[in-house]
This record gives C-alpha cells, sequence and structure tokens, in this order.
C-alpha cells in the first residue's frame, strides 16, 4: 500500500540525515572546530525527527481505509481501488444487529481496525426489521456513522435467511434500501448486500427479478456505489451468475462458506468463478457450531489463507460474544471494545491473524 511505502522513505530520510550530520560532527571533532554548532545540529535532528514522526503517525492513523483508497469499483472479476489497484476488503460482520447491538460501537469497530479490518459488514435480519423498522434503523444508521468515522468501509446486509427467498419482502426491502441510499448515497464507504442468503427452492431467477427492481432503486441516489447480490443455496452456487450476469456496473455476487456444512473447496470454487471473469465477495465465513469435527479450526485457518492467497474479500462471522463456534469473542468476556489477542476464541484469532 502507498502509505506502507512512505513509512519505508522516512525511515530512510531520518537515517541519512542522522548519518550526514553524525560524519559532520566527526570531522568537524577531528579539526577541533567543535563548538555551539554541535549543540545546534542536535537540536535539528531533534526537531525533524519529531516532525517526521508526527507525519508517520498521521500516515499510520489512515490505515487502509477509505482515505487511503477512495471509491471502490468493479473491473471485469477484480475490486480495485481509486489508484486503480486491485483491493481487498477483510473485516468482521456484525451478528444480528437486534441481538448483538452494542458491538457497533465507535470503539469497538476502531478496534477491529487496529488490528488490520479495512471494512465492517452489519446484519440487519428481516424480520426482526419488519418488527422494528425504526428502532433498527436508528441502531444501523448509529453503526454505519461509526464505521464511517472510523475511515472504513461500511456493508449494510439486508439479512434475509428464514424467509428464504427475497421476493417475500421485496416491498419492505425496497424502502428499506430507498432509506439508506438517501442517507448515504454520498458516502463512498458505503456497500450495499442486497440478499444475504437466497435458500431452499430461490432459484437465480427469482433473486435477479428482485435485484432488477433493488439495484435501480439503490441507484437512484448511490449510482456508482459498490452492491454485493446474494446466490442461491445460501450463496454457495455461482452457476446462475455465470450464466447470467446482471446488467449493472459495480455488482459483486456473494459467495459463502462454513466450515461443517458447505461442500468443497472454497478457494478453487471461488478461484475458478475470477478465471472465468466473475466478481466474487466472501462476504461471509465461519464455522458451523453443530459440526464437530476435531480440525474444524484448521480446516477454517486454510480457507482463509486460500482468500488472502487470491485476493478475494471476506467477511468474518461474527463479532459477538455469542456461545457458538464462529463468535469471534469468547463467550465469557464482557469487554465491548479494546480486546487483546487472549480476549479472542479461537475463531476469532484466526480471523485476526488472517488480518494480519
Amino acid at each position: 500500500m502507498k502509505h506502507k511505502s512512505v513509512r519505508v522513505i522516512i525511515v530512510v530520510l531520518v537515517a541519512m540525515l542522522v548519518l550526514s550530520v553524525s560524519n559532520d560532527l566527526k570531522n568537524k571533532n577531528s579539526l577541533g572546530l567543535i563548538s555551539t554548532q554541535v549543540s545546534d545540529q542536535e537540536q535539528i535532528i531533534s526537531q525533524l525527527s519529531q516532525e517526521l514522526e508526527t507525519i508517520y503517525n498521521k500516515i499510520q492513523d489512515i490505515g487502509d481505509g477509505l482515505t487511503a483508497h477512495g471509491a471502490l469499483w468493479v473491473d471485469g472479476h477484480q475490486l480495485k481501488d481509486q489508484n486503480k489497484s486491485p483491493f481487498q476488503l477483510k473485516g468482521f460482520s456484525s451478528h444480528g444487529l437486534c441481538w448483538y447491538p452494542e458491538y457497533v460501537n465507535y470503539n469497538a469497530l476502531r478496534t477491529t481496525k487496529d488490528y488490520g479490518a479495512n471494512v465492517f459488514r452489519i446484519a440487519v435480519y428481516t424480520e426482526k426489521y419488519i418488527e422494528n423498522p425504526e428502532p433498527t434503523l436508528k441502531v444501523l444508521y448509529s453503526g454505519m456513522e461509526n464505521a464511517i468515522a472510523a475511515d472504513m468501509y461500511v456493508i449494510v446486509d439486508w439479512h434475509i435467511l428464514k424467509d428464504n427467498n427475497p421476493n417475500i419482502y421485496k416491498e419492505e426491502a425496497l424502502i428499506f434500501f430507498k432509506n439508506i441510499s438517501e442517507q448515504f448515497g454520498n458516502h463512498p464507504s458505503v456497500i450495499y448486500e442486497i440478499c444475504n442468503e437466497p435458500n431452499g427452492d430461490t432459484s437465480w431467477e427469482d433473486i435477479t427479478g428482485y435485484a432488477n427492481e433493488v439495484i435501480p432503486a439503490i441507484r437512484e441516489n448511490a449510482k456508482d456505489a459498490l452492491i454485493i447480490v446474494g446466490t442461491p443455496k445460501y450463496s454457495t452456487d455461482l452457476e446462475g451468475p455465470l450464466n447470467s450476469p446482471l446488467q449493472y456496473k459495480n455488482i459483486m455476487y456473494a459467495y459463502h462458506q462454513y466450515i461443517g456444512t458447505t461442500d468443497g473447496y472454497s478457494k478453487e470454487v471461488i478461484k475458478s468463478a475470477m478465471k472465468k471473469g466473475l466478481p466474487v465477495f466472501v462476504s461471509e465465513w465461519g464455522i458451523s457450531n453443530s459440526y464437530e469435527g476435531l480440525d474444524k479450526f484448521e480446516q477454517a485457518r486454510k480457507m482463509v489463507k486460500g482468500f488472502n492467497e487470491i485476493g478475494v474479500s471476506w467477511i468474518s462471522w461474527s463479532l459477538s460474544n455469542k456461545d457458538e463456534s464462529s463468535a469471534a469473542i469468547k463467550p465469557d468476556n464482557i469487554r465491548l471494545e479494546g480486546w487483546a489477542y487472549e480476549d479472542f476464541s479461537r475463531s476469532g484469532k484466526i480471523t485476526i491473524d488472517a488480518l494480519k
């Protein structure tokens, strides 16, 4: 990344400066010319070092988010940043927003950023939103603002699950995304995931019919926003978009992987789809709580390592202390931010290691 290159330049400049002044002092000493000039030059070195340190700290604070990379766009199968460079989003998803709203506070998101995350996904379960839309929106807006304030990208996830077909609540989705895009349409850090995991007998044709109404509603207010579209069979079937992709720009297709529930090795599935030109986003991965395989955590580690090897963007489920295999925080840990490495569960540590 560019800010990492600047760090190297600063270190080299400081080294050159110190070496130059040191040699100058040695020459003066050999000639017996040491005087008050020594203390003057030492003071200059100290002042320049402090200024360079200030610059370096500011660069470090930029991190890997919006300030460094700007608006994102899709070029063929590849996600790219404003500098036309390939770019990978990596981070956590919330659990259901209505069950674990406390984990979308600013310091929590900032902590994930400090560990290397550049995106946060906020999961809005459709049935909970429909029960109480106004309070849900308030928490969602707060979480989005916190992510933006932390200079992170943020995914708004319309989290269908039990309502297996996105068309069941299509009208509610249209209102939801209209509201969100009206509020945040000018924020290039906001990404829209329009249907989490279509399942049951939901076909790709069902999803495209839904997408062809929801995407234009978003585009009215956010014409260049990145949009993620779920795929059939809990977002594990990419054949539909491979054979009949949506005709919009800046579209990516969701692929989800859970150790213990999904057959096949995701790296090869994704790699094959990308070779065919499909822009894939692993908008959720985790470990099935019901899976008792002794090597499930090692499988997860290999899985996310594979994501990094091929450069596909990924989101880990979930930033919560729920007593389940995929939760990132240990269930007995009640801290809501500032987690040390040991505060994370085995799954959480896999994510933190992958972020690095």
